[in-house]
């Protein structure tokens, strides 16, 4: 089956990928070395950022699960726990100039200004209504400006943009609408809109999002297989890292997945968990380099 063959292929080279991002996000400097302040982050996207700017925070709570956090990045901070029960007394011990967080955590606000200075930053914002890149860029910015960095923001927002352009030069013509789902069950599924992180490094490689529907602030909505069996795009399943089997066997084990037009053409990409669903640029980098990756191999 051509999406199974993918699959594999991809699964070696999603490992390759981790190790070529540790490398590279080794950090050759850090927040107490520059002249920002002395930070501890309490959200994933801002984790996520400060490492591909090079300016690990000094502690850091994890969204869950660590799969696409690079642990090497790490190494010289501190795991404050989950990201909603960071370790506070641990977290005061460091003494930080500034706490980031997202607007999740505000019900412990109060707890986290006895300790420093609280800064709320999210590129998830269901009040605005501009595009999902610019809110990446946008929050990017913010972060930079807040920790005096924004020469940082500004290069990691230039290389993003121009990563994404190679990538958009690489890939092969005439491509279809592409549907993007992360299986919950055998009936039912997370699909991406307009809303998404996945839109923004879609609309950047000049492709189309086959989702027309509604979604929530984060860019999805859970609906069931008949919602999704007419569409005809080329399907983009979204591996997950909770999964006690791949998913490929999972959707072929009930029936009622097969009569999607894609699947039944064996038109499947399987994309692994090396990456947030609801991540910063770091993350859309990431979805929009294992795409093309994956596009290139089926036209090789």
């Amino acid at each position: 089956m051509p999406g199974f063959t993918i699959a594999l292929r991809l699964s070696f080279n999603s490992v390759v990928a981790m190790v070529v991002i540790a490398a590279l996000t080794l950090p050759t400097k850090s927040l107490a070395s520059s002249n920002a302040p002395t930070i501890a982050a309490l959200d994933s996207r801002i984790v996520e950022t400060l490492i591909a700017m090079e300016l690990p925070p000094v502690a850091f709570t994890y969204p869950g699960s660590q799969y696409y956090l690079s642990n090497s990045s790490l190494s010289g901070s501190t795991n404050l726990g989950l990201a909603s029960q960071p370790n506070l007394e641990l977290l005061n011990q460091f003494s930080p100039q500034q706490i980031l967080i997202s607007p999740y955590l505000t019900q412990i606000s109060a707890q986290l200004s006895g300790i420093a200075k609280v800064v709320i930053l999210t590129p998830y914002n269901s009040e605005k209504r501009t595009g999902r890149w610019r809110q990446l860029t946008s929050f990017t910015r913010k972060l930079g400006k807040h920790i005096g960095e924004m020469k940082s923001a500004e290069s990691l927002i230039r290389e993003s943009e121009h990563q994404l352009q190679v990538l958009r030069d690489r890939l092969p013509r005439d491509q279809p609408p592409f549907l993007i789902i992360s299986f919950m069950d055998h009936r039912h599924a997370r699909v991406f809109g307009n809303n998404s992180m996945f839109q923004g490094a879609l609309e950047q490689l000049e492709l189309t999002n086959a989702w027309q529907g509604q979604n929530n602030h984060l860019g999805f909505t859970t609906v069931s297989i008949d919602a999704l069996i007419d569409i005809d795009a080329r399907l983009i399943i979204l591996e997950s890292p909770y999964a006690n089997s791949p998913v490929h066997e999972q959707f072929f084990a009930e029936g009622i997945w097969g009569y999607m037009r894609s699947l039944q053409r064996g038109d499947e990409i399987y994309l692994p968990a090396t990456f947030s669903h609801f991540g910063a640029l770091p993350s859309a980098r990431h979805f929009a380099e294992l795409l093309v990756e994956t596009l290139e191999a089926t036209t090789s």
